[in-house]
């Protein structure tokens, strides 16, 4: 039987272990980061079935971090926070979170609503074929199953070719393609298009759109039209 994994996101590592270890058996892996990029990184890379994670990381918006995991994978999220404040849970809660834990609190309240969340997760568990979403840090997403990529936050209004020419560049990111390859699997060899003039154009379309990142993703390569996705990281 496969282990269930458990992702423990909090910068404070005696609580890190303290879960762990507390949950960690012969049927749960538990793995923890002690900061948001890390945590987000491994979230993206990896399949679990919870995550606990702690809302006073200073080094990001909280809030931000949390809609976009939601973004990414219907994962259960408990909440751990010092903040008692109601607006705070209540932003905690529209941003992601299922559940919001104050502390100080007890352990054995904690290890129950985290396995409260894996159980409900396990018999609502969504069909994996249903999710295939290429994340680069919080920077950049792009959802194949919805169709749609976002960057910064933000969606971003791309033609059906320009989705399908990013997610293609994006699916090999780092690999060198050439015009042609990018027309054979975007154009599926359209006999009707030029390939130069077509992928040309549309990758310069995509640039511009690309542009408020103030990164430049697709990098031209010396030799012949060829073309290289370089993937931005969470800041």
């Amino acid at each position: 039987m496969m282990k269930k994994k458990v992702l423990i996101i909090d910068d404070d590592l005696n609580i890190c272990r303290e879960i762990k270890y507390s949950m960690q058996n012969e049927t749960t892996d538990v793995y923890y980061a002690l900061s948001a990029q890390e945590g987000f990184e491994q979230f993206a890379k990896h399949h679990f079935c919870l995550v606990i994670m702690d809302v006073s990381l200073s080094e990001t918006d909280v809030f931000q971090l949390l809609k976009a995991m939601r973004e990414v994978k219907p994962i259960p999220i408990l909440v751990l926070s010092a903040s008692a404040k109601s607006e705070e849970k209540i932003s905690a809660l529209h941003a992601g979170a299922n559940v919001y834990l104050e502390k100080p609190y007890e352990l054995e309240e904690c290890l129950a609503h985290a396995q409260s969340l894996m159980r409900l997760y396990s018999e609502l568990k969504p069909s994996e074929s249903r999710h295939y979403t290429l994340v680069f840090g919080m920077d950049m997403m792009i959802d194949l199953a919805r169709h749609q990529a976002t960057l910064k936050g933000k969606p971003l209004d791309l033609t059906r070719k320009e989705f399908d020419l990013l997610f293609c560049l994006a699916s090999h990111a780092g690999q060198v393609l050439s015009r042609e390859q990018l027309y054979n699997q975007v154009w599926n060899n359209d006999s009707d298009f030029n390939v130069d003039d077509s992928v040309r154009n549309h990758i310069k379309r995509l640039r511009k759109k690309l542009t408020p990142s103030g990164r430049e993703y697709i990098k031209n390569v010396w030799g012949g039209g060829r073309l290289l996705f370089l993937p931005g990281r969470y800041r």
